[in-house]
């Protein structure tokens, strides 16, 4: 029964979370659509409650793989060049020299699948490490082929193939659980902020609701700690007086943004929701306001606006969170 309870709670914050906005926003609409609406985010709830979606950090355990498999790659490479001192069989030369190409080169596939992984490119980043065990492959072919035995590192390339295989296992998942909550935030009125909210709780599940109102304040926090210090490195390094004037009028909002999301988090521990969702919403008022000095008579583009639009978010969750503990 505890476990059920839990879910159901899951279910019933994460629908809140993600459809409370739109609802409220839209309830001169016909009935017809709330149901809609509230179907949509039904079967999203339902779908990470029922641990459909893994909340394993599949991304993090691929890299650690693909890492492994780096220094495995530079350990081979090592072991070739020492190898390569030592020979004097021509035979053996040519294919170590080979070998050694071969390693170079996939350790260097190697990197470029991490920069892919973090780019989101996953099908860049397979194609990577399917070169890189090719190439791995083609060192054993040599040595088959000029002396018709196994490398003398037959063992080590098991193990950097298997880890290879283990990084493409995991991206495999990574894919599949990305899909997973787009497709189950396709119909959604917010996708973006589905999928954020979604994966929020997926990675938290573990967190009641008071915990995950706090880990929710903090990540905005610290994208609103982020945001100042950006503007600090921009009011160093801009020369227009007017794009200055702007920067130390947003320096200065982001600043009291920053102070009143700490002063919720012992507001928070006090049981203060009123207070901690009441400063907690003036820190979106002060992104805004920087926004709309931006957006002014000059109409200056901001340079602030997509670290604003993921800082607006990261507070909206933490807002209904709260709110939901408050019991509204």
């Amino acid at each position: 029964m505890g476990s059920l309870h839990g879910l159901l709670s899951f279910c019933f914050v994460l629908v809140l979370v993600l459809s409370s906005n739109h609802l409220t926003a839209k309830a001169h609409k016909k009935p017809t659509n709330q149901i809609k609406v509230e179907a949509d985010f039904k079967i999203i709830a339902e779908l990470a409650g029922k641990n459909s979606i893994p909340n394993a950090d599949f991304k993090g355990l691929a890299k650690l793989a693909l890492t492994k498999a780096i220094s495995n790659g530079n350990v081979i490479c090592q072991r070739v060049n020492s190898l390569l001192l030592k020979s004097s069989d021509m035979y053996t030369t040519r294919s170590l020299t080979g070998c050694s190409t071969n390693y170079k080169d996939a350790v260097g596939l190697i990197n470029k699948s991490l920069a892919a992984l973090d780019a989101k490119k996953y099908d860049d980043a397979k194609t990577c490490i399917t070169d890189a065990l090719a190439n791995s492959t083609k060192c054993e072919d040599r040595f088959e082929e000029l002396l018709q035995r196994n490398s003398p590192f037959t063992f080590m390339k098991a193990k950097f193939g298997l880890l290879c295989l283990t990084g493409l296992k995991h991206i495999n998942l990574l894919v599949q659980k990305e899909r997973l909550i787009t497709e189950g935030c396709s119909q959604t009125l917010d996708k973006e902020l589905c999928i954020s909210t979604v994966g929020f709780f997926l990675e938290n599940k573990g967190l009641g609701l008071h915990g995950l109102a706090k880990l929710a304040v903090e990540k905005a926090l610290q994208d609103g700690t982020r945001i100042h210090d950006h503007i600090s490195v921009l009011l160093k390094t801009t020369s227009d007086k007017c794009v200055l004037k702007k920067l130390k009028s947003c320096s200065a909002f982001y600043l009291t943004a920053i102070g009143k999301m700490k002063a919720s988090l012992p507001a928070l521990d006090c049981n203060r929701y009123g207070d901690a969702s009441t400063w907690v919403g003036a820190a979106i008022g002060s992104a805004e306001t920087c926004e709309g000095v931006f957006a002014g008579k000059s109409n200056t583009i901001s340079p602030l606006t997509p670290m604003k639009i993921e800082f607006s978010k990261q507070v909206s969750i933490s807002l209904v969170v709260i709110k939901k503990l408050a019991g509204n």
